[in-house]
C-alpha cells in the first residue's frame, strides 16, 4: 500500500530519509492505474463502470490500458457513476492532466453539489440542464 502524503511530507523533514526518499525511483501514478484502483475501492466491474459512466467499450478498455487518455467530462461522469467524493475526484481530475472542479464557475459548482449529494450521472444531468449548463456529454470547449 503506497503511503500516505502526511507520511510522505513527514519524511521530506529528515534530510537522510528525504534524500533516501527522493533517490528512490520514482513511479508516477497514472490516470489508468489510479482509475483501476478506485474501480477496485468502489467493488466495481470494469463492464458497469462502462455503463455507468455512459463510454464505449472500446474507448473504456483503451482508457484502462493507457492508450487514451480521458477528457474532463469522461472523469466527471465516471466519478458520478463511482459516487467518489469531492477529494477523490479532485485527485483523479489531476492525475488525468484536467482542471479540478472550481466552486466559482457555475457548472463546476453544479457538479460538486452533485458529487456531495451523491446524484446520479442522469440525475446530474437534469440538474445541468435545468441551470442551463453545458451537458457532461457535450463537446469540450
Amino acid at each position: 500500500m503506497p503511503e500516505t502524503t502526511s507520511k510522505l511530507l513527514h519524511r521530506l523533514r529528515s534530510r537522510e530519509s528525504g534524500e533516501a526518499f527522493l533517490n528512490q525511483k520514482w513511479a508516477a501514478p497514472t490516470c489508468a492505474r489510479i482509475l483501476r484502483e478506485m474501480l477496485e475501492q468502489a467493488g466495481m466491474s470494469v463492464p458497469q463502470w462502462i455503463a455507468g459512466a455512459d463510454i464505449s467499450k472500446s474507448y473504456g478498455y483503451q482508457i484502462l490500458r493507457g492508450e487514451r487518455a480521458p477528457g474532463r467530462d469522461i472523469l466527471l461522469r465516471t466519478a458520478l457513476a463511482l459516487q467518489l467524493s469531492l477529494k477523490e475526484t479532485q485527485r483523479l481530475l489531476a492525475v488525468g492532466g484536467c482542471g479540478a472542479l472550481y466552486p466559482k464557475v457555475r457548472r463546476d459548482a453544479a457538479v460538486i453539489f452533485a458529487l456531495n449529494q451523491k446524484m446520479t450521472l442522469l440525475e446530474t444531468e437534469e440538474l445541468l440542464s435545468s441551470l442551463p449548463e453545458r451537458s457532461l456529454f457535450g463537446k469540450e470547449t
